[in-house]
């Protein structure tokens, strides 16, 4: 059989970063949660998968508005017609609460309403009887490890789906149905749906498990989505490939001004860099630069970039020139002065390392153990992804102001 798996597309969730941003632009953000929704239903009709699957946090909060429910519904009723099911989760963000709905869900689409774990039974178009067990939020935390109460595999179907939203955290606080793959996989499954983690992973490939990542970025952190996972799954073995819905992509490029000889020639060069990007049909992308060798400019230029003149140009130029499919968001200025900063000898590459072991987690958990301990701590920080992510970032600008990471010159 073959499966549509996605999970964490935080429907209704704005675009972080972003101040003061024209007309246009907004209104483009705004529509594109919703053609992500579109995107991936043409997907699945396209790839004639025989179900799609929501493995949590399809919206951004338990109480939707009415107009982002009442495009998914109908998206929704789009695969119904196709006589596709629909299997859906709810997450930490979006829990379960029925009275918030303001339409029905159509009779293709299955739900998991309760904490409680449970298995919804289908057949698919070559008469494969399949198994998908799962369960919802209807808090924003479960402490507790769910996979206690999954059934073994059904011996009585032909294919068994896991479908769990959660983090294998375990230390510190444990609000996201904390759990181990080792348990996971003792149950058997052929395939496990997996929801919460942003990036995406394939965390095992026997049985094969995976987190497929939001399909679409909201922050600048976001920039390794892949989109969702088709899954081909036969008893015992599985396989994935991605395929991108994004409608939004986020880039951060590095720019030397070192051979602008004036004002003029430095913005012919950042235009002309600017423009130089690949775009890909429908899609609007976000873009941040850091400008490096800029002391020869002189104080105009420091001026214009500290004063906020020479963002607000190049958006202008760039909405204008690229019909809106290019937004500025922010332009930095490299501090070159070495003087002031420490010196690692290293690749450059290790901060990004770092940081992607850091988002880990377990490993960022066991970081901040003796914090996450700490009653008035944990009265007043949630950590989830997000705050992960947010501390990370704050962490990569401190250490980018403080210390240069350079190779050693032989």
């Amino acid at each position: 059989m073959k499966v549509l798996h996605t999970a964490d597309l935080h429907l209704d969730r704005s675009f972080e970063g972003l101040k003061n941003s024209p007309k246009q632009i907004v209104e483009k953000l705004q529509q594109a949660n919703h053609e992500v929704i579109t995107a991936i239903v043409d997907i699945a009709l396209k790839n004639q998968v025989d179900a799609v699957i929501f493995a949590g946090d399809t919206f951004h909060q338990s109480r939707t508005s009415i107009r982002t429910q009442a495009y998914f519904i109908d998206e929704m009723k789009r695969l119904d017609q196709a006589k596709i099911p629909v299997i859906m989760s709810f997450g930490n963000h979006d829990y379960f609460v029925a009275e918030r709905y303001w339409f029905d869900f159509p009779k293709n689409m299955s739900l998991f309403q309760k904490e409680q774990v449970e298995t919804h039974y289908f057949m698919t178009k070559n008469q494969e009887k399949v198994a998908v067990t799962g369960f919802s939020y209807e808090h924003p935390w479960i402490n507790e490890n769910k996979l206690a109460t999954f059934p073994t595999k059904d011996s009585s179907v032909d294919l068994h789906i896991g479908i769990y939203h959660g983090d294998t955290t375990n230390n510190g606080q444990q609000n996201y149905a904390p759990f181990s793959f080792s348990e996971m996989k003792n149950k058997g499954y052929d395939y496990w749906a997996l929801g919460h983690i942003h990036q995406p992973q394939v965390v095992s490939a026997a049985p094969l498990i995976v987190y497929p990542g939001t399909p679409q970025g909201h922050t600048k952190k976001e920039r390794t989505v892949q989109g969702v996972a088709i899954v081909s799954i036969e008893a015992g073995h599985a396989t994935v490939r991605f395929e991108s819905v994004a409608r939004v992509s986020w880039q951060v490029e590095k720019y030397s001004l070192r051979h602008a000889g004036s004002l003029q020639e430095a913005l012919v060069i950042l235009q002309d860099l600017l423009l130089k990007n690949e775009l890909n049909q429908g899609q609007l992308v976000l873009k941040e630069i850091q400008l490096a060798d800029t002391q020869h400019l002189g104080e105009e230029f420091r001026l214009s970039y500290e004063n906020g003149e020479l963002l607000q140009y190049l958006q202008a130029t760039l909405v204008q020139q690229t019909n809106q499919a290019i937004y500025l968001f922010r332009v930095e200025v490299l501090n070159n002065n070495l003087d002031k900063k420490v010196v690692i000898t290293a690749t450059p590459e290790l901060l990004n390392q770092l940081e992607k072991i850091y988002l880990q987690p377990d490993i960022f958990s066991n970081t901040l153990q003796e914090l996450t301990q700490n009653p008035l701590f944990s009265s007043v920080v949630q950590i989830n992804e997000e705050w992960r992510e947010r501390s990370l970032e704050h962490a990569d600008q401190k250490i980018k102001e403080d210390f240069v990471i350079q190779e050693d010159q032989p």
